[in-house]
């Protein structure tokens, strides 16, 4: 085990914005702190019980973790980025390099969700989701349909109104000037 690695792996997670954003809405619940938290030994242990991952099969696997424990599905991608940092960070510490990882993961910046809002009505999150080098562009929460609804306002209802009924939140990226 690499100590180095558990401390990379929390550090991702924690500045990972579509996650942290599921634990600001508490989409797994009331416990969705501690599930977050929770994550970032299960990431760890994977890394330790499977041998060459790439990015892709971490992703993969973070996604997986994402809508099984927190009713959230990531539609950005950013769970491959996060996963090629992992892989990155994790080879780095099997090479015997943890000092570089500390000091790259000293430079993460922090996850930003400010600019969230939250309009009631629509049952919408809007809001720039920028932040580490991931973009959480299309985030959507309890739904199987990554494809945006269309973008005529009978349309956008008509999905609104069954997104509602079916228990689904949907979460876009938005203007700043909204």
């Amino acid at each position: 085990m690499y100590p180095a690695f558990r401390t990379a792996v929390e550090a991702l997670l924690k500045n990972w914005n579509a996650l942290q954003f599921a634990v600001q809405q508490q989409t797994g619940g009331p416990q969705s702190k501690e599930i977050a938290n929770w994550m970032v030994g299960a990431v760890e242990q994977y890394f330790y019980e499977n041998e060459d991952l790439d990015g892709e099969e971490v992703g993969d696997f973070l996604v997986t973790l994402m809508d099984q424990e927190l009713n959230t599905e990531v539609c950005d991608q950013s769970e491959d980025e996060i996963g090629q940092h992992l892989c990155q960070f994790f080879k780095l510490c099997s090479d015997g390099n943890s000092n570089q990882v500390l000091e790259e993961i000293s430079r993460i910046p922090s996850v930003s969700l400010g600019s969230f809002n939250i309009q009631e009505e629509s049952a919408e999150v809007c809001g720039d989701v920028s932040g580490m080098e991931a973009d959480v562009s299309g985030l959507q929460l309890n739904d199987g349909n990554c494809e945006e609804p269309e973008r005529e306002l009978t349309e956008l209802e008509k999905q609104q109104l069954q997104d509602e009924a079916e228990g689904w939140t949907v979460i876009r990226k938005g203007n700043k000037n909204r």
